[in-house]
């Protein structure tokens, strides 16, 4: 078959003359391109990825292969037709007539084709793991990046053999691909008659409105792909020749859009206008070099560092499986080296076993240690047992262990998991220092439980759903251990987290001696004089302890008993290699005069710490500022991707690749002394804990000289702390390290006498968060519910302390410094449902007049959804000076305030304002940006909300259908705005009593705002209440069931005087009342009117 018919699909037009393939390179047309014709000379016929490219990757092993699409968005009536040269394709033709098809095969169609084609392909050679480079021309390098980014989320059981073409991903050529968009203009001049024949067109017209510059479809690409950009070598090329069109010579892409400056990216010039940059006669041709020396170098690195990707994956996959056989779907090759295979195997990753089906998996989720050495303690051990023995009950047994803080109840507990382990099924250990840490662990429980663990959702009470469900069908035993569970009034009652069943048992450790309501007490006093010392002196020997008794035990008695002093000493004397005989000079030297006081814990670890300054004085203070910056913290488990991702911020602070966000909006928006921008400075400390400069970098001609954060200086810092138990279970995984703090150690941290500026350190710790809060927006697919969980357990740790440390006009957002902080958490707390924490936050910013306008916006969003109407309107009007003095009418902020204003009106009943807004401000929004635009699309989906609400249900259902097929052109069918505009389709088909689509429709709906948010998330929950609605008529059970849900739910998550929680209230005592059960329903009815007066009252 000649090549000219070979258009779809994928092709080797190359392999090793000797051996097998040990690399793909995959290259990639653009549009109205050709898998062969694209890459041909027109001049020579050159076929280069055959003719001239093979001999140049032979020593790598690399076969060449070539994608083909449908790209054609024109064709011509005349030259194409009658052409026998395929070279015209890739001209401007004089005549076009746009093609049929394409605006159906979108971006990500192409893109899933090319991931399912290329894993077919290499799947069938047993060649899944083999390395990839990747050659794209112009709008190939969109599809590429699109394919990536569709390949890297595939973690699911049936689909992550998927995710091993952004694995084995190493380098990527762009050439001319229009990263920020093409000036369509420029293609349209081919055709004095384009804008009627787009507009005969429309699936065309899209394709070419998806490809303009600042597009949602390209911003929705780049920002994903900015999250795994960093995995890849990229080498940008950009035209340096203009191409011949109609009326003159222009650049079809732009060197700002085809090779952008991005730091570690490399870029160059090709000699050749965009249509020929791509073709080569000769190895003489301009630009030949320059390309094939990238693919040769990029070929010749990738095996081993694809290597280290499959090893990380392995284990990764590993731990989603428990112990389950590796998924079959990816084949290893011999390009994973035996030393690779070896270190799978060895890394604590749990090993796979043979799979049997009566084989029950067992779980063990605890600590490694908490305090090194248990002394004594055999008696409480025995009553830990004798309380979980005796008759069976219907509800598990709950043991209460007291003590005050350091007095050794995590060890105690610790080590009757480890003496009883094989009595249980499970054991999980629960951080319960804090609601959200609680949440985090159970998250980690449910990934340990459940056989898909990456389809696990943010929401917290979802996860403990979850967990509660597994365990209550378990017929094995289990263990719960909740530790200190030392503040119930802000954790709430742990008793929502048990599990029910006579299988379970539970231990809570807690400083508080009230608990006795929730289960049997146990009383934990200090350490006997015996057990002090035998833990004082771990490693020395019997006789080295008796001669020295009297002097140990006078320590213990200065210790007064407690356990994580006594330990912090010993571990100071293990350190320091004390001998027994020199106590007395310890004892000297390290405590005051007074004999008869006792020890303070905080001086045994001011000791540590000063030796371990004294052991370490080139990171001295690096160390000093770890240790506090971590102590704002969540205590339970501090990550090292923290200031890992700081690190990385500041050395790319003056790196705008983040140019949609808005948080790069407003700091361009402000002036430079009010960035709250922590200033490069700070980042010697960072360099000091964990980077390096990379001596091969230094000499690399294809790098910059730069620092590299590095793992394994972090872990050996952390390990010397933690030999002198001043963190404890430091643990490292893929992800890198991680640690904890015992609650005293860490208030010792946050208050070592004056020494500490805490606002100074709570600034830098909201940097912290914020940075790593920005790089988990860019890399949602690969960051874990354990990661997102722990942010934000993180962030209530440090509001809380800046709540109870800082003067108020020093609070996080009362000062303009502090702004930009503020919102990205805000912003984080508003996508995880934490409404009040988010409005608290902007609040306070927007109590200052003049901060920028797109606090206020946002601000006035976060008050919409918890339905507060009034307020939105009045933020709205105090901002109308400020829009109207400094905004254009058509300005984009202007049209955002006019649109959330119009929204309050509406959903205040005052739809005589309310559309007439709505209707300008659509008109305004199609004109400024465009009909595509997200902005554009929410602002019919608002007016035909309103529609709705006024029966005008036609006009309301055209415009909502508009909206979605619109909204679909551009977006994944799971896209939050996709679906908020078939949320309110649903609702419109209700109104026309077309009650099966409005069910189909709102059942997606609620299904993927689960998966997406989670089952107690507020938005899940109007879905909910919305499917109810439908269900009335026709599936009543059904309804009152999802009505009850949400009722209690929403007084659980949004308050009982919430407005959503009221409407839901409403919505069940009217069903109620229609099937006739009036007493019930007039019940509950008085039941919403006491909480109105109430909530009327508290507002008074």
């Amino acid at each position: 078959m000649d090549r000219s018919d070979k258009r779809f699909g994928l092709f080797e037009v190359s392999k090793p003359k000797a051996g097998i393939s040990k690399v793909d390179i995959v290259l990639v047309h653009g549009i109205n391109g050709h898998p062969f014709h694209t890459w041909t000379s027109e001049k020579e016929k050159t076929f280069w990825p055959a003719q001239l490219l093979p001999p140049f990757v032979e020593e790598a092993k690399a076969r060449v292969l070539v994608y083909g699409y449908d790209a054609d968005t024109v064709s011509s009536t005349e030259e194409i037709a009658h052409s026998d040269t395929p070279f015209d394709r890739h001209r401007p033709p004089k005549y076009l007539t746009l093609r049929q098809g394409l605006g159906q095969d979108r971006i990500h169609n192409h893109a899933e084709h090319l991931v399912a084609t290329l894993w077919a392909n290499r799947s069938r050679r047993h060649a899944t793991d083999h390395p990839i480079v990747f050659v794209a021309h112009s709008l190939g390098g969109i599809v590429v990046k699109r394919a990536l980014i569709h390949s890297s989320g595939k973690k699911g059981q049936h689909t992550e053999h998927l995710r091993s073409i952004a694995l084995s991903t190493y380098g990527i050529l762009f050439l001319g691909t229009p990263h920020l968009g093409y000036e369509t203009t420029k293609w349209a001049s081919w055709s004095n008659d384009v804008s009627s024949i787009t507009r005969k067109d429309v699936s065309q017209a899209r394709l070419l409105e998806a490809l303009k510059p600042n597009s949602e479809t390209l911003q929705n690409i780049d920002r994903q792909f900015v999250e795994l950009a960093s995995d890849f070598h990229i080498f940008y090329f950009h035209e340096m020749k203009p191409t011949k069109m109609d009326d003159g010579w222009r650049y079809l892409v732009d060197e700002s859009s085809a090779a952008p400056v991005i730091q570690d990216v490399e870029r160059a010039g090709i000699q050749q206008d965009h249509i020929h940059m791509c073709t080569f006669d000769n190895e003489g041709t301009p630009g030949f070099a320059l390309v094939t020396e990238a693919i040769q170098r990029y070929a010749a690195e990738a095996p081993p560092k694809i290597s280290k990707h499959w090893v990380i994956e392995f284990g990764e996959r590993r731990l989603r499986l428990h112990g389950g056989i590796t998924s079959p779907a990816v084949q290893t090759s011999d390009t994973l080296a035996t030393s690779d295979l070896a270190a799978i195997e060895t890394t604590n990753l749990p090993k796979p076993q043979p799979q049997k089906q009566e084989q029950k998996q067992e779980h063990y989720l605890v600590p490694r240690d908490r305090v090194r050495d248990l002394a004594g303690r055999e008696a409480q051990l025995e009553k830990i047992a004798k309380c979980f023995t005796g008759s069976s009950t219907q509800q598990p047994r709950v043991l209460v262990v007291h003590a005050l803080g350091g007095q050794g109840k995590s060890q105690l507990v610790l080590e009757y998991c480890r003496r009883r382990r094989k009595d249980y099924q499970g054991v999980f250990w629960v951080n319960a220092s804090s609601r959200s840490s609680a949440l985090q662990s159970y998250g980690r429980v449910a990934g340990e439980l459940s056989s898909q663990p990456q389809a696990i959702v943010d929401d917290g009470e979802q996860i403990i759903e979850m967990v509660k469900t597994l365990l209550e069908k378990w017929e094995e035993s289990w263990l719960l251990i909740f530790d200190n569970y030392d503040k119930p009034d802000e954790f709430g009652d742990v008793r929502q987290f048990l599990p029910r069943g006579e299988h379970g048992h539970v231990i809570i450790t807690s400083r508080r001696r009230d608990l006795d309501r929730i289960g049997d007490l146990m009383e934990l006093g200090p350490l006997n004089p015996d057990e002090g010392v035998h833990l004082l002196l771990r490693g020395c020997t019997r006789q080295g302890i008796d001669e020295n008794l009297e002097i140990a035990t006078e320590i213990i008695r200065r210790l007064g008993g407690l356990a994580l002093a006594i330990d912090q000493a010993g571990a100071y004397i293990a350190h320091r290699r004390i001998p027994p005989h020199r106590l007395q000079e310890f004892l000297e030297t390290h405590v005051e005069e007074d004999h008869t006081k006792a020890i303070n814990a905080f001086t045994t670890w001011e000791i540590s710490l000063k030796q371990l300054l004294r052991d370490n004085p080139q990171q001295k203070d690096a160390i000093i500022r770890l240790l506090t910056l971590s102590a704002y913290f969540n205590p339970a488990r501090i990550e090292e991707i923290l200031f890992r991702n700081y690190w990385a911020a500041l050395r790319d602070r003056d790196d705008l690749k983040s140019r949609d966000t808005w948080w790069r909006q407003i700091l361009k928006s402000l002036k430079q002394s009010q960035q709250n921008n922590v200033d490069k400075a700070h980042a010697p400390w960072l360099r000091a804990i964990g980077t390096k400069t990379d001596a091969d970098k230094m000499t690399s001609p294809h790098h910059e000289t730069t620092d590299h954060w590095d793992t394994a200086q972090f872990w050996d810092l952390l390990t010397k702390i933690h030999n002198l138990s001043l963190v404890q279970n430091i643990e490292k995984d893929a992800q890198g390290a991680s640690f904890s703090f015992h609650p005293l150690v860490r208030d010792w941290l946050q208050h070592r006498g004056q020494l500490i500026d805490h606002q100074q350190y709570l600034t830098e710790g909201f940097e912290i968060l914020g940075s790593t809060a920005k790089f988990y927006n860019r890399h949602r697919t690969k960051s874990s519910i354990d990661e997102r969980a722990a942010l934000v357990s993180h962030i209530d740790a440090c509001m809380l302390i800046d709540e109870h440390l800082s003067e108020p006009h020093k609070q996080l957002g009362n000062e303009e410094t502090s702004y930009s902080a503020a919102l990205v958490l805000a912003n984080v707390c508003f996508n995880y449902g934490r409404y009040d924490l988010s409005e608290k936050l902007l609040h306070r910013i927007t109590k200052n007049e003049n901060a920028h306008i797109v606090y206020f916006m946002r601000f006035s969003q976060v008050l919409i959804v918890q339905g507060k109407n009034e307020q939105v309107l009045e933020l709205s009007s105090r901002c109308q000076q400020y829009r109207e003095n400094t905004l254009d009418e058509r300005h984009p902020d202007r049209l955002a305030f006019m649109s959330n204003s119009s929204m309050a009106l509406a959903n205040s009943g005052m739809y005589d304002e309310a559309e007439p807004l709505q209707r300008k401000t659509l008109r305004l929004r199609q004109e400024v940006l465009g009909e595509l635009h997200w902005d554009t699309l929410e602002s019919m989906s608002d007016l035909a909300y309103s529609l709705y609400r006024q029966n005008k249900f036609e006009d309301s259902e055209a415009l909502a259908r508009e909206a979605l097929q619109l909204c679909e052109s551009t977006l994944p069918e799971d896209d939050s705005r996709t679906l908020h505009i078939m949320y309110t389709l649903a609702i419109v088909l209700r109104g026309q009593s077309q009650l099966n689509e409005a069910e189909t429709l709102q059942r997606k709906v609620l299904g993927k705002w689960q998966h997406l948010r989670g089952k107690k998330h507020p938005i899940t929950l109007i879905s909910m209440h919305n499917l109810a609605l439908i269900l009335e008529s026709t599936k009543k059970d059904e309804a009152e069931e999802l009505y009850r849900y949400v009722v209690q739910t929403s007084i659980e998550v949004l308050q009982k005087g919430h407005p959503d929680t009221l409407q839901s209230i409403a919505a069940l005592a009217d069903l109620l009342r229609k099937d006739g059960r009036d007493e019930e329903a007039n019940a509950i009815m008085q039941e919403r009117v006491d909480i109105m007066q109430a909530t009327e009252s508290i507002a008074d």
